[in-house]
């Protein structure tokens, strides 16, 4: 394991208020918010991040896909990372990568920062094609909060 990432990620930790925990098979797993996503790297100077999207409506899944293929267009929706299917599960899958001599430690909060904003809105795009429960017979209340894809930095290990 490269010593720079795990010294990032131990002040990553450390700055999350979270405990040092090792990784499991080479891979820290994190939460932030419910958005799950984990920190590997490569042995080639590369520190990857990646999460998965899961498929909440199975009748609107090729909907997903096809928003996620055209999002991967330019990297025009998915904040510079890449989506793709994992072949072993086949979860949509978002994925980035960085040189870690490019990281620096506020670089590297920046980083993982974008990517969950970036993992946070795809998921939430994702429970918005969720069937909708039955209706009831009075409106939903107004509310001022923000949507459930909303950014809050609440992370936690997984």
């Amino acid at each position: 394991m490269n010593s720079k990432l795990e010294d990032l990620i131990a002040k990553f930790s450390q700055n999350a208020g979270l405990e040092n925990i090792p990784p499991s098979e080479g891979v820290w797993k994190f939460s932030a918010d419910g958005n799950v996503f984990g920190v590997t790297g490569d042995g080639e100077g590369r520190v990857w991040l990646f999460g998965e999207i899961p498929f909440a409506d199975p009748a609107k899944k090729e909907a997903l896909l096809k928003s996620a293929m055209e999002a991967n267009y330019f990297h025009r929706g998915t904040g510079g990372a890449t989506f793709a299917l994992n072949p072993d599960t086949g979860a949509l899958t978002l994925i980035t990568s960085e040189r870690l001599d490019a990281l620096g430690e506020e670089a590297f909060f920046a980083f993982v920062e974008k990517f969950v904003n970036t993992l946070a809105v795809w998921n939430g795009i994702s429970d918005g094609s969720r069937p909708s429960a039955e209706s009831s017979a009075e409106p939903p209340a107004e509310s001022s909060a923000a949507p459930k894809f909303a950014y809050e930095a609440g992370f936690i290990q997984v």
